[in-house]
């Protein structure tokens, strides 16, 4: 990760000044630290407020002849660790971030301490924030539509997704968004601010950072209800997301860097962007109201209602630009890697008990597990589904409808719905959702492989076919359609 990524600075630092500046702050350290005796830090990557980054390589990962060994490790100021009920407040945020597992979220693995020095491990990102893609493309006066919506969509999914674990951003910003090298689009912070700055020495997108309660705002982005010390809304991210996703469309802030209270007082409207259909244009002036009450009510309504209509069908994205369908592949197959990886790495082995174990807990606990027969006369192994893995196949149930909705239904390889369904049945032969998601797949190709046939297009209805043959191959539907499409190429 950049300097700008997790620190919000615009470059990176250099480590002599860096080092000796986290001295003051964290015990000394500087690279060729280790902490726990397991993160070896590596290289400065940024300071601000909160803390200062570190590229660190993962002594574990580096072990087990991990690929990607580095992650990124934010060493908290010194004001964290003095403060016991700060810790304790920040330690409840970081358990809300982890929960958080979506490939437009970036991933959060620890939140530990060595001695007095407390961090915060995190996926290591290697790119560009989306402030520097702004400051960028701001001298051409922004992008077209068809070329900010898939960043503007990965955005808002994955703010859709935390609002559904009932978990506002509130503090979304370009600072606070990431694009890597591979396209990915990544939100960071959730629940915590990337900077702790006080107000007197802020720029116009600063955070301004309450140490007691964690809570963050950065006037530029900020819904007029975050002024007033409401309880989070789901709409004050919605407020952000169209200021950000004007400047990615017109280069410029929306009022002109003005908070919500200086636009209203001043009856500011956002200047029309030029070459943007007046559907789009209605859907972001919606998100962009001022008074919570007049604005978008949800990230679903949001991307209804600026979705192009290419992509319309349902809710299930079909039709992509060329941009898009590029940037969507490797968004998902890098991300679900990463999301995988992640998870498998925090999963005990399961446990092989005997079945008088089993009962005994079944009675006592109503404990959860799966018998798997065996061909021989000994009792059955029992395999117990502990609470991790339970919760590695909400995650990948999750996964997969995220899949579904962008319409990688078989393909690509290894980052589609069909394939994350069975990673499930793999932990959990019997998971109803999961078989009802394959089933789900294997009827919409064969609606799919009829309508081919309506037109008379034999081999791609034979394709579609075999496609839907390799999520359920017994299915008599598809069968009984490939055997009357091969009679009438005869």
């Amino acid at each position: 990760m950049n300097a700008d990524d997790l620190g919000d600075v615009t470059t990176r630092i250099n480590p002599t000044l860096t080092n000796r500046r986290s001295s003051d702050q964290a015990d000394t350290l500087k690279v060729g630290s280790i902490l726990n005796k397991r993160f070896v830090l590596k290289e400065v990557l940024g300071s601000g407020g909160m803390g200062t980054v570190f590229r660190a390589t993962d002594l574990r990962r580096l072990k087990a002849q991990d690929q990607k060994p580095d992650v990124a490790l934010k060493v908290l100021n010194i004001e964290f660790r003095d403060d016991p009920g700060l810790f304790i407040a920040l330690q409840r945020k970081m358990k809300k971030s982890q929960r958080l597992a979506h490939p437009n979220i970036v991933s959060v693995y620890d939140f530990d301490r060595d001695g007095r020095n407390i961090f915060m491990v995190m996926e290591m990102l290697e790119g560009k924030s989306l402030s520097h893609y702004i400051q960028k493309i701001a001298r051409r006066g922004g992008i077209p539509f068809d070329k900010a919506w898939p960043i503007i969509e990965r955005m808002a999914l994955a703010l859709g997704y935390a609002h559904k674990k009932n978990i506002v951003h509130s503090d979304f910003k370009p600072g606070n968004i990431f694009i890597t090298d591979g396209g990915e689009v990544k939100v960071l912070d959730f629940g915590i601010a990337s900077a702790a700055v006080k107000p007197e020495h802020q720029s116009y997108d600063g955070t301004v950072f309450n140490r007691r309660n964690l809570e963050a705002l950065t006037p530029t982005y900020a819904g007029l209800k975050m002024f007033e010390n409401c309880i989070p809304d789901p709409r004050d991210d919605i407020y952000a997301l169209a200021c950000v996703s004007y400047e990615l469309l017109a280069g410029r802030h929306p009022f002109n860097k003005l908070s919500a209270q200086k636009a209203l007082e001043t009856n500011l409207q956002p200047p029309f962007i030029p070459g943007l259909k007046r559907r789009q244009w209605n859907a972001l002036t919606h998100a962009l109201a001022l008074r919570s009450e007049q604005r978008t009510a949800s990230i679903a309504q949001f991307l209804d209602e600026i979705r192009p209509k290419s992509a319309r069908s349902g809710g299930v994205v079909k039709a992509l630009t060329p941009h898009a369908l590029i940037l969507k592949r490797k968004q998902i197959r890098g991300s679900v890697r990463q999301f995988l990886d992640a998870i498998k790495s925090r999963l005990p082995r399961p446990s092989i008990l005997g079945t008088v174990t089993v009962m005994v807990s079944i009675a006592a606990v109503g404990g959860y597990v799966y018998i798997y027969p065996s061909m021989n006369a000994a009792p059955p192994a029992v395999i117990e589904l502990t609470p991790e893995q339970q919760l590695q196949i909400k995650d990948l149930l999750e996964l997969a409808q995220i899949h579904f909705d962008v319409g990688y239904i078989t393909e690509p390889q290894d980052s589609n719905a069909l394939w994350t369904y069975r990673q499930v049945l793999a932990i959990d032969p019997d998971n109803q959702e999961a078989l009802q998601g394959v089933e789900k797949i294997a009827d919409l190709i064969e609606k799919q492989a009829n309508e081919l046939l309506a037109q008379q297009k034999l081999d791609e209805s034979l394709e579609k076919i075999e496609e839907g043959l390799k999520a359920q191959p017994k299915k008599d539907r598809l069968l009984s359609l490939k055997e009357q499409i091969l009679r009438m190429r005869r």
